[in-house]
Parts: C-alpha cells; sequence; structure tokens
C-alpha cells in the first residue's frame, strides 16, 4: 500500500512544498532544507508513527519469555522488539474483548504476569516510505514541515499555521484509522467507577 511516496526524500520535498521551497535531490550538504532533512528526518519520522496506532505500523507477535525472571513485582520478562516504538495497551491474547494485561517497560525489557506466549501489539518503526498510508503521508508531511519551516523560512507565522495544520490532519487521519477494524475496550478508571 503506497501513500504515494516510495522514498524519504519524496517525502522530505513534499513537506518543502508546503513551505514554497525548492525540492531538493539528496539529503547532503547542499541546502539549508537538505542539511536539516539529514539531520532530523528520521526523528520526526518516528516520532510521528509512535503517536497514533497506523495500521501499516502495528505489528502482531508471540514473545518467548526470558529464562531470567524479573527481581521483583512481575512473574515474567520478555525481550522488547528491537524496531518498536511504542507498546500501546494490551489484552489477554491481543483481543479486542480481552482484559487489559498490566505491564511495565524497563529498559528494554517488558515486565509482566502474563504467562507465555506474550502476545504483544506494537507500534514499530517503518523505515520503507512506500509502506506509508496516504493519510499518514498527509499528515506527516505537514509535521515535517512545521517542524523545519523557522528554520528554512525564518517566518514563525509560517511554521505555527503548518502547525495547526498538522494537528488537524492527525486528528483526522485518527479518526478513519480508527474506524478500520475492531476497536479496543475503552479503559474504566477507578476514579470514574468509584463515584
Amino acid at each position: 500500500m503506497s501513500g504515494t511516496v516510495n522514498t524519504s526524500v519524496e517525502m522530505a520535498n513534499l513537506a518543502l512544498a508546503h513551505l514554497k521551497e525548492a525540492p531538493i535531490r539528496d539529503f547532503d550538504f547542499s541546502s539549508v532544507a537538505s542539511r536539516w532533512m539529514r539531520n532530523h528526518y528520521a526523528a520526526h519520522r518516528d516520532a510521528y508513527q509512535a503517536m497514533h496506532d497506523w495500521d501499516f505500523a502495528t505489528e502482531l507477535v508471540n514473545l518467548p519469555a526470558d529464562v531470567e525472571k524479573p527481581p521483583f513485582r512481575w512473574q515474567y520478562r520478555y525481550r522488547r522488539p528491537d524496531k518498536a516504538l511504542r507498546l500501546p495497551q494490551q489484552t489477554i491474547g491481543g483481543r479486542p474483548d480481552g482484559a487489559i494485561v498490566p505491564y511495565e517497560v524497563v529498559g528494554q525489557w517488558i515486565m509482566t504476569d502474563q504467562p507465555p506466549p506474550f502476545a504483544l501489539r506494537y507500534i514499530k518503526r517503518v523505515e520503507r516510505e512506500a509502506e506509508f498510508s496516504p493519510l499518514f503521508v498527509h499528515g506527516f508531511g505537514l509535521f515535517l514541515a512545521s517542524g523545519c519551516a523557522h528554520v528554512i523560512t525564518g517566518k514563525n507565522s509560517r511554521a505555527e499555521a503548518l502547525r495547526q495544520a498538522a494537528t488537524e490532519a492527525f486528528d483526522q487521519a485518527g479518526v478513519a484509522d480508527a474506524m478500520q477494524g475492531t476497536p479496543l475496550p475503552m479503559v474504566e478508571l477507578d476514579i470514574v467507577t468509584d463515584r
């Protein structure tokens, strides 16, 4: 599924188009824009992917327990997947209607009382732009443009307008993306149920 870009440079040029700036050919040192993208593109991509449970970035795995048990509090520990950007709420068996699984992330380990295998749903780092969804591409282009706007254009007002547009695009994409599949149950907080 392609969101209309195939490379990081194409994605960067989409962001630069929002700034009405000339496109770049590479992440080199030939311009302020290319230097900024060279230094900040990957961090902005990872941050934007981690903000939402994007379908294209969601991964499902069954993790084996580590042979060493946690020193206290939890019964099992599992190695966090290498490309995991964020671990959203987990449920027993990964089922949408399953009970919520309490867990804690400590360094590169996931601590829990859930016995193996641990059905884990996580948001992974996707580095191939051709895998980005169209809604992600649209929102990320604005997010990236808002990040580099002041450095490239020197205009605070343009940066602020792009931040607002990026926020609106993110909200719209999140709503549309959430309408696919069965939603996870809402978490009932004790403060609400105790009233």
